[in-house]
């Protein structure tokens, strides 16, 4: 259609070539989608009128009116009777003068594919169906399960354990309209009920610290429902302190049973505490240790010298007095 020039002011009326916007790609039936039908270069443009049609139905629409121009803009949510290629038209009248277009629309019907687990929630263990079905003319493909002969629906079946708790699951759809691949997914989450966990890697067994350092005992319960854990040293009960950042005391050293309980069971792991004193009190006291060895020898080294000389001063004066009393031999 060329373009042609309005006639002089006062005239009844003119269309200029019409521009129309309508989705280039087929469009799902049930699900609303925007058609606007544009037209420039109207005289008088409040006059006109549009209408928009869908298999030939009256659409309600909405115009907006510019200096010259007016935009009809129209919802359309076609029904599932709909489905299939139908003709969408816009026409627009102004002084007894016509602009028509018309162009054909595929409306299809594509719901997200149906994706179920035969239990959301199972105790550790139990067998669990993952199931996933699309309508006839879909082809789904299921996660965890390798890539097979292309049909609507999908399933395996997998032994729940601990590490699949919170394990997400999606089945992916697809469609293929008038040479256009259309997708759709669907996603499921699984819940696992285990009992408590307590292993090296979270919960090491022997922990050395220096006294006065600033360390954190860490040690992590696992499992759901999520477990209560306490450690108490062997003897006197005494708790550990978990989780919190402190300084080291030489009191806290000890063998302490840490116990991770729920309603599911109970755990019990042996963690040893071993406190190191300061280096340089360590010194200190060896030094001093030494000092005192050495100064106990020295004094015992010199009594004992005072006492041999005491006795051999004492024995060289009994001889002297033994001679002095011994009579002389006559000649």
């Amino acid at each position: 259609m060329g373009e042609r020039k309005c006639p002089q002011k006062g005239a009844s009326g003119c269309l200029s070539p019409l521009y129309s916007h309508a989705p280039s790609l087929p469009s799902p039936a049930r699900d609303p989608w925007t058609v606007n039908c544009s037209l420039d270069g109207l005289f008088p443009a409040v006059e006109a009128e549009v209408h928009l049609t869908l298999a030939e139905q009256e659409l309600h629409c909405t115009p907006l009116y510019g200096k010259d121009s007016v935009l009809a803009t129209a919802s359309v949510k076609a029904n599932a009777e709909e489905e299939g290629t139908q003709q969408l038209a816009c026409v627009v009248t102004l002084g007894g003068q016509d602009r028509k277009w018309k162009e054909n629309v595929i409306l299809y019907r594509f719901p997200a594919p149906n994706l179920t687990l035969s239990e959301p929630e199972v105790s550790e263990g139990t067998v669990v169906t993952v199931e996933c079905e699309a309508q006839a003319g879909v082809v789904v493909s299921l996660s965890g399960l390798p890539s097979g002969t292309p049909a609507p629906r999908a399933q395996f079946q997998l032994n729940a354990s601990a590490a699949d708790h919170r394990r997400s699951f999606s089945c992916s759809a697809a469609l293929l309209v008038a040479g256009h691949l259309m997708h759709k997914n669907q996603t499921r989450e699984l819940r696992v009920l285990y009992g408590p966990r307590l292993d090296q890697t979270d919960c090491p067994g022997n922990w050395t610290w220096e006294e006065g350092s600033q360390q954190t005992l860490r040690c992590q319960a696992w499992g759901n429902p999520v477990p209560e854990l306490k450690c108490r040293r062997k003897g006197d009960d005494a708790l550990l302190p978990i989780g919190d950042l402190r300084p080291v005391k030489r009191e806290v050293a000890g063998t302490y049973l840490c116990q991770a309980r729920s309603p599911r069971g109970v755990v019990t792991r042996e963690v040893v505490v071993n406190v190191t004193c300061d280096n340089i009190l360590i010194i200190i006291l060896v030094a001093v240790a030494g000092i005192l060895g050495t100064v106990s020898t020295a004094a015992y080294l010199y009594n004992r010298q005072r006492k041999i000389q005491k006795y051999k001063l004492q024995k060289a004066q009994e001889a002297a007095a033994m001679k002095l009393n011994t009579p002389a031999t006559p000649p």
